[in-house]
């Protein structure tokens, strides 16, 4: 059988970036990844793309459209520059009724990867990442050390440069060999190629310059991180703009911009100077020297290793966020991306601050003991709000200061608006902090509506209350989400007893009831005016949250019916109850192991490698 392929077989060199085939086109052969790796991508009518997946060494793509004897469904690039075989419709139709097990084989695979895109998330394998110098002044040497070191936490790792390539071949500029010299450019990629084998992650340390093994670092790149040096200047160096429009044109749209800061940096500044010319940068990582902690959240981020906590909305039961962070800190979970909307876009600022969970718990409590509801805020002509904002502004302002971008978080971060000038969701990554977030916040009626630009925003609840989606289309492994909403449920009410449908809620009946006479009110919470005004908003989303439950690796969902919406009063029962939530949670998963299971299975994943069916047998 062997034999017979090997004799229809065409071999192909792709350059890194280089299409394979494009959606549409006629399914007239599959093809066999045999080194490098590509990419599949599915276009959709709006203009919108979703990425399928990767196929890697050992794997064959094309063969659905083979099968269907249809077109192409989706795009596939070269990511890198790889070595694929053709194999032609007519024949590998003929061996699939030949050799049932190619056949078997075939199907096995068309079947798992139907399986991983039916959820939200788009996990990439990342194996290679290029680290490009953005200036001869950066401490490349200490940082490569150090670096290292944090991705060993995930795997088996090599950081080779140019120097050591030559060392490592004997032979002095071989790194450096174009397409020109073509036995010695495909010896160096045959030795660069059989590293992938080796070790789990390969880091590529290119040169401050456009020269070809710089250019050879990122055509091997499933990632790129440029390392800035805070200290100097944040101008786009000379090389830059030819080498990032060469990455952008192959697809490879991951660049990360990794800034330095002195130990003693408090918080970073000024991070918009350095992405105000580089369009190319998709997310910023802030990392202070000799914190191993941050060089950990760097390398789980630039791996695909990433954790992402979403906190949603629920007025003042979101205060239970503080709660689950102690957990989470004390169970060693550790977060690298944050996001939220309303009191949870709050909470997840406050995380991005990077600050001890002891620490956050104090801010919170000093934070919100400016209660934003209190009568002193009421607007004395409620024409466009019920209150002021004076207070929420405030409390706002005092923790998030005016000058305090959303780049500047030590921890990256999001948070979501509503538009109602687009009557669209908006997810801030940028801009002052306190705005996003007073935004967020911004019940219509309760609170006045905030001018971002040319939109007029309000409460993120109205259209994701739990935006795990968000945090998906990051990029992240895995996901813990909390929800505060605790709608009450039919379970709730049939446990308490029934009452008469037609029968008016009464609130003052229902206190004496229970405070005079020892009786039990009614079986469901009555909200008062304000929270059945924030009640209502939150149902818009409801059924949008109960997905974004299911897509959660952990969640999170404390008991808090029998808390009002703006009690802010109750902030240390709040936090209690989210604690001890948490912890429970984590030990439920700690079952049959001595750590929560989202950190065993990040171990797991960091040190093993899940073959496809074709190499298995290869």
């Amino acid at each position: 059988m062997l034999n017979e392929v090997l004799s229809a077989c065409e071999w192909m060199e792709l350059e890194g970036g280089e299409l394979l085939f494009g959606q549409g086109d006629p399914g007239d052969a599959a093809y066999f990844l045999i080194a490098g790796r590509l990419r599949a991508i599915r276009f959709h009518p709006d203009g919108s793309f979703r990425p399928l997946g990767e196929i890697r060494p050992g794997e064959i793509v094309g063969e659905e459209a083979v099968l269907a004897e249809d077109r192409r469904g989706a795009m596939v690039r070269a990511t890198r520059d790889s070595v694929v075989v053709r194999l032609p419709t007519r024949e590998l139709r003929a061996w699939f009724l030949q050799y049932p097990q190619l056949l078997l084989k075939t199907a096995q695979l068309i079947i798992a990867r139907s399986r991983q895109n039916t959820g939200m998330r788009y996990v990439e394998h990342v194996c290679n990442l290029a680290l490009l110098p953005l200036s001869v002044g950066v401490d490349v040497a200490s940082f490569r050390e150090a670096f290292a070191q944090a991705l060993e936490q995930l795997g088996r790792v090599l950081i080779i440069s140019a120097r050591d390539v030559d060392q490592a071949l004997g032979e002095q500029g071989i790194a450096q060999v174009g397409r020109g010299d073509t036995a010695r450019y495909r010896q160096l990629s045959a030795w660069l190629d059989s590293l992938e084998n080796r070790f789990d992650h390969v880091v590529y340390l290119a040169d401050p310059a456009d020269d070809a093994w710089t250019q050879r670092c990122l055509r091997q790149a499933d990632r790129i991180v440029l390392l800035g040096d805070a200290q100097q200047s944040p101008r786009v160096a000379a090389f830059e703009p030819s080498l990032m429009a060469q990455a952008a044109a192959r697809g490879q749209t991951e660049v990360l911009l990794a800034i330095q800061h002195p130990a003693s940096t408090v918080m970073p500044e000024n991070t918009r100077s350095w992405l105000a010319d580089r369009p190319w940068v998709s997310e910023v990582v802030h990392v202070r020297q000799a914190c191993s902690r941050h060089l950990q959240r760097l390398a789980r981020i630039a791996t695909g290793k990433a954790v992402g906590l979403v906190l949603g909305s629920g007025g003042a039961r979101g205060l239970a966020a503080v709660g689950i962070l102690q957990a989470l800190e004390e169970a060693g979970v550790p977060v690298d991306r944050v996001g939220g909307t309303s009191i949870g876009a709050i909470m997840a600022a406050t995380v991005a601050l990077d600050l001890p969970a002891g620490d956050a718990v104090e801010l919170a409590r000093q934070s919100f003991s400016q209660n934003p509801t209190h009568m002193k805020d009421l607007s004395p002509l409620p024409i466009l709000a019920i209150y002021r904002g004076k207070r929420l502004n405030g409390l706002l302002q005092t923790t998030f200061p005016e000058q305090l971008h959303i780049e500047d978080l030590w921890i990256n971060f999001f948070c979501i608006t509503s538009n109602m000038a687009s009557n669209g969701e908006v997810v801030h990554t940028r801009g002052p902090v306190w705005k996003a977030l007073r935004a967020s916040a911004s019940l219509p009626g309760i609170f006045p509506v905030v001018r971002l630009e040319d939109g007029l925003h309000v409460d993120g609840a109205f259209l994701n209350a739990l935006p795990v989606d968000v945090m998906a289309a990051r990029g992240v492994h895995t996901i813990l989400a909390a929800d505060f909403s605790s709608m009450p449920s039919p379970a709730l009410r049939q446990a308490t007893g029934e009452v008469e449908v037609a029968e008016e809620p009464s609130r003052l009946r229902d206190y004496l009831r229970e405070h005079l006479l020892g009786q039990q009110g009614h079986t469901y919470p009555v909200p008062n005016l304000l929270s059945g005004l924030i009640q209502s908003s939150l149902m818009a989303s409801s059924q949008r949250s109960l997905r974004a439950r299911a897509e959660a690796d952990v969640l999170f969902a404390p008991d808090l019916q029998r808390f009002e919406l703006l009690g802010w009063h109750c902030f240390d029962d709040l936090v209690a109850i989210g604690y001890k939530h948490a912890q429970k949670v984590l030990a439920d998963q700690s079952r049959g192991g001595s750590e929560p299971s989202v950190m065993r299975s990040l171990r797991a994943l960091s040190s093993t490698r899940s073959p496809s069916p074709f190499q298995e047998d290869r």
